[in-house]
């Protein structure tokens, strides 16, 4: 289904866009549709009089409730003497096989079930044509009513959800997911017992689905982000429910609101609720973490069952103890972020030893695998400290925070450094240090003691190789080690400009220090990224980026850097795929914070038909360095070849937003649009991405009402062929303008030429999903046979 506003394509029973969240299906476009808490199917409701005698034995007593599946009434079981809860479908329903069967469905279901926790149903019948379901009637409060005096207590909403979790796993092991867990649907009986009620949506495992094209059934607050685009549902799904039923307990409020559905959905969809840290600061940080974990958007980082879930929620109400379970997989337990230090010197001049000091702290606790480091990129934009620490930790996603200042008079100095639990700006550990500067060693001694005792006050176990590896000078001289940090980060914004200046820096670097390894490794770095966007041929960039690596390995074959240096150089530049995954891996055995390694695995992985590891590799990247545009880039790459192209489109174009000189994005935003079918939107990356890099290339998109889509497409092709004559041209740009058009021929030409000229973006021809439309020809399977790639398509059909 093609959504009526951004013409993404949904799946065919999804109410709202994936993409935009707009409303999809019949009537979408009839006006603004209000947001419902409650809601499930609006119905309008037949409602019997007290007094009513139903089935002969049933007596009205008034009416309870009423939902999209059903009325609900108190009634008198005349024969047993009790009060019993009586569900009818809506008379106006009963024409409708499929909701007549799904409501026989909800009984079929909890009939199975007995548990202390879960409504009791005591007969199915039908009166007068209408069927209806006998249930126990329980005497309380639903959660929705008692969360709207305010929020719970912590131990009481642990211990309610506690039950509920308990008495959904019993319907999870008998195959029913429940699939509409909301406060409304939880009864709490007066001596505090909670009962889920109403499977009126229940899925039996296995057995048919009744959800019909265009109805994602669930009420809207609570649905998960699968049950909301209409995927296929497991227990996840309700677990992912009770997540936002716990949200609600503790802050008083849902974790995902708006005034309309479709804007309900889009936060479930692409934010993240408010930290209940910040709502509520004397709540214990692993609450917060239990409730996060629930709300993973991605299932497989959810809890996989109920059991789990409730492992945890145990740890908690064992007088809210550190949890006994396992960290949550995308925020581990352990994780820092080191602000940059602040200059007190006299003399401003001297910040750049400080920041050297900072940077060396950082690079060495990066070192110890225990810890999850936050890179100096992400770090940087905190540097004038206008926000409090817990903010500052909450955007990183970390639990701590290192920050520091210190002083350099002469040939001393003073370094005064702290660390923080963030959540609660809780002061862990401090201490001040004073030195005489005889050489280059009493700098790093204090720096690498820093870093052991924020490893010894986080109880985090330092290996001896790592300790050998934090003591390890990486240069004698700290203004080489500024430029190196300097040249890198200017390196990363891949502008002409950029590069050169990264050049002279690390040049300036590799002068002050002769024998200092990762000058070089940067030296290679700038020439890899000059050839990778087609500002210098491969003939020429080729032997610089050799010789860098060449000469850092000589050097020091120990350091992360170089390692993750020789890997893109195997990679990109050698097609040795082998000896590029040995070397990353080296790179992340020094470093497993190495954001950047983690980054560039992952599109290796992907081209060797590996995405579900190459996922975990980037997205572990993005933790680490959040604020990082370059990986932000390679994570819409990744995107892109394992065909999440509305996810692609977004994450490339929030970075062009937010980084207008990283045009080369455009590159994977351009296909994305094109598979989308979104051509016109395709054409305007296009005409971006190549007018950046070639220039003087507006003029070929003027044709567009001439010549329509692919003809532009083609003579946009046919003018880079003609600019290649007299200047460096990218062969593999001109083969994905063919083939965007439609040329198959042209565009194997243009593949076999970047064979022959070694372009190195040549890696990613078996994956990039616009290529697929050559699978059957020969020519291409030969390219992929001699580029030692997987062949055929099947290898991104796991990750789609």
């Amino acid at each position: 289904m093609k959504c009526p506003r951004c013409n993404t394509e949904n799946n065919d029973n999804s109410r709202f866009c994936g993409n935009c969240a707009a409303p999809l299906g019949p009537g979408a476009g009839a006006g603004p549709e209000g947001a419902s808490v409650t809601r499930t199917l609006e119905t309008p409701l037949h409602v019997l009089k007290p007094g009513s005698l139903i089935a002969g034995k049933y007596r009205i007593v008034e009416e309870v409730g009423a939902g999209g599946m059903g009325i609900v009434y108190k009634a008198e079981d005349l024969k047993l003497k009790r009060a019993v809860a009586l569900k009818f479908l809506p008379p106006h329903l009963m024409d409708a096989p499929e909701l007549k069967e799904r409501f026989l469905i909800e009984a079929q279901a909890a009939a199975a079930l007995s548990h202390p926790n879960i409504c009791v149903i005591h007969e199915v019948g039908e009166s007068e044509g209408r069927p209806y379901i006998a249930m126990e009637y329980v005497e309380g409060e639903t959660l929705r009513d008692k969360v709207k005096k305010g929020p719970l207590d912590p131990g009481e909403a642990v211990s309610l959800v506690d039950q509920v979790a308990a008495g959904l796993g019993e319907a999870h092991g008998k195959g029913i997911i429940h699939r509409d867990v909301k406060s409304a649907n939880i009864m709490v009986t007066a001596k505090g017992r909670a009962k889920v009620m109403d499977f009126g949506l229940a899925k039996l495992r296995g057995g048919s689905s009744l959800t019909k094209s265009q109805t994602t059934l669930g009420t809207v607050a609570y649905m998960s982000p699968e049950q909301a685009r209409g995927d296929d549902l497991d227990q996840r799904t309700d677990i992912w429910s009770l997540g936002v039923v716990l949200y609600e307990l503790l802050a008083g409020k849902l974790p995902f609101q708006g005034d309309r559905d479709q804007t309900v959905i889009y936060s479930i969809l692409h934010k993240e609720p408010e930290s209940l840290i910040k709502i509520r600061p004397s709540l214990a940080p692993e609450l917060d973490h239990v409730v996060g974990q629930a709300l993973s958007k991605k299932q497989a980082d959810r809890y996989r069952t109920m059991e789990e879930f409730r492992d945890d929620l145990a740890a908690i109400a064992e007088g809210l103890k550190p949890l006994k379970a396992r960290p949550r997989p995308d925020q581990p337990e352990n994780s820092i972020a080191v602000l940059p230090f602040i200059n007190d010197s006299p003399d401003q001049e001297n910040t750049y030893f400080i920041n050297g000091v900072m940077e060396e702290i950082l690079n060495n606790l990066q070192k110890i695998k225990a810890l999850r480091v936050i890179s100096r990129t992400s770090v940087e934009q905190y540097r004038e400290r206008k926000k409090p620490l817990r903010e500052i930790a909450e955007e990183l996603g970390v639990n701590y925070i290192l920050e520091g200042s210190g002083q350099k008079y002469g040939t001393a100095f003073k370094l005064r450094a702290q660390l923080i639990m963030a959540a609660k700006e809780t002061h862990l550990w401090g201490d001040s240090f004073q030195r005489k500067i005889s050489n280059v060693e009493d700098i790093f001694d204090v720096q690498a003691k820093i870093a052991e005792s924020v490893a010894v006050a986080l109880k985090a176990v330092i290996s001896p190789e790592e300790k050998r590896l934090i003591e390890k000078l990486p240069t004698d001289d700290l203004g080489a080690y500024d430029a190196f940090l300097k040249g890198k980060f200017a390196a990363y914004k891949t502008a002409p400009e950029d590069l050169d200046a990264a050049i002279q820096y690390f040049e300036q670097a590799k002068e002050r220090d002769p024998g200092f390894a990762l000058a070089y490794a940067g030296i290679g770095l700038v020439w890899l990224i000059r050839q990778q966007f087609g500002i210098t041929s491969p003939d020429e960039a080729g032997p610089q980026l050799m010789d860098a690596i060449g000469r850092a390995l000589e050097l020091d074959s120990t350091l992360a850097e170089v390692q993750f240096m020789l890997a893109n150089m195997n990679v990109f530049g050698m097609w040795d795929w082998e000896g590029g995954e040995s070397a990353y891996k080296k790179a992340l055995e020094i470093n497993p914070n190495h954001a950047d390694a983690h980054g560039l695995y992952s599109l290796l992985l992907i081209t060797l038909g590996r995405p579900e590891e190459a996922m975990e590799h980037v997205e572990l990247a993005l933790k680490l360095d959040p604020h990082n545009p370059m990986i932000r880039v390679w994570y819409s790459a990744a995107l892109l070849f394992v065909r999440r192209y509305d996810d692609c489109i977004s994450v490339g174009r929030d970075v062009l937003e937010k980084n207008p000189s990283l045009f080369g994005v455009l590159d994977q935003v351009k296909d994305a649009l094109h598979l989308m079918g979104r051509c016109e939107e395709a054409l305007e990356a296009s005409r971006l991405y190549y007018s950046n890099l070639y220039k003087d290339f507006d003029n070929v998109f003027d044709q567009y009402e001439r010549l329509g889509y692919a003809g532009t497409l083609n003579l946009e092709a046919d003018t880079l062929m003609e600019q290649s004559k007299f200047k460096y041209v990218c062969p593999n740009d001109v083969a994905t303008l063919y083939i965007h058009a439609g040329n198959k021929e042209r565009a194997l030409d243009c593949l076999e030429q970047a064979y022959e000229k070694r372009d190195s973006n040549i890696v990613y021809t078996g994956v990039r999903s616009v290529f697929a439309i050559l699978s059957d020809e020969p020519r291409y399977q030969e390219l992929l046979h001699k580029l030692r790639l997987p062949t055929g398509d099947k290898k991104l059909e796991d990750a789609s």
